[in-house]
């Protein structure tokens, strides 16, 4: 195989690294064209490498790779766009670090995902930006539960199919979704949602994040959608995250507030 060969370039979003060795790092990224892989970066915790700062995660990078036996390295790494805010603020780095996770634990390697990509780079963008951190979050698991072949079904019962009324109704992550007062029995364990959390996970389905970010939500509401979702994110990947807690954690000591909320 020749030189050229062996070379190539993409870029993607840093999703997380390990260290390896005295020096070296393996990173996983995410990038629109590859999807999710892993890489090694020889010598990249030594204090004169050129890589470092350009292959952190929450690092939208380019790279030079080249093909290894077992890894492929990352040979060259050069910043395309990073977050300045959202790594200066700990809400919003933690928030972040959660997004990163859920890309990585919903997805497998080699398998392009173009949609989910640019989900992630909005949200990136959008927590960057000023948007509220407790509704992007949100935005963004309904989302990479819908691209990732496990939608949430809000349309009606996703037991029988049949219309729900405007009346508080269970949301059951085994059943798929909302769940009416006949199917319950059978619906496994849930919670109830409200009428306006239902029509705010609605309108998050079809608009956009922008949109979705600009409204205006009682940090009731905000709560509800945190604990059903991430009910689902639990079913789904059968584990709880490690960067969930964290945000847990953060909000139990009162280092995250509710942003964007009526109150």
């Amino acid at each position: 195989m020749s030189r050229e060969s062996r070379a190539y370039r993409t870029e993607g979003i840093v999703l997380r690294r390990r260290n390896i060795g005295e020096a070296d790092s393996i990173f996983v990224v995410f990038g629109e064209e590859r999807g999710k892989f892993e890489g090694v970066a020889r010598g990249i915790r030594k204090a004169r490498s050129r890589m470092r700062g350009h292959l952190e995660p929450l690092t939208f990078s380019r790279f030079l790779m080249a093909r290894g036996r077992n890894l492929d390295v990352f040979t060259q790494a050069e910043t395309v766009r990073s977050f300045p805010n959202v790594a200066a603020d700990l809400d919003r780095w933690a928030t972040a670090s959660y997004l990163l996770e859920l890309v990585d634990r919903f997805t497998v390697e080699h398998a392009p995902n173009r949609d989910l990509f640019h989900l992630l780079y909005a949200s990136l963008e959008s927590l960057d930006g000023g948007s509220a951190a407790d509704l992007v979050p949100r935005y963004f698991e309904l989302h990479v539960l819908a691209l990732t072949g496990f939608d949430v079904y809000l349309d009606g019962c996703a037991a029988c199919g049949g219309r729900l009324p405007p009346e508080n109704t269970l949301v059951a992550a085994a059943a798929g979704g909302l769940v009416c007062r006949q199917c319950r029995p059978e619906a496994g364990t849930g919670r109830l949602l409200s009428v306006p959390a239902i029509k705010v996970l609605r309108h998050a389905r079809r608009a956009s994040l922008p949109e979705f970010v600009a409204l205006r939500v009682p940090g009731a509401v905000v709560e509800e959608l945190r604990a059903a979702l991430g009910d689902f994110v639990r079913y789904h990947l059968e584990r709880e995250l490690g960067t969930a807690r964290f945000v847990e954690e953060l909000r139990a000591s009162g280092s995250i507030t509710a942003q964007n909320a009526d109150t």
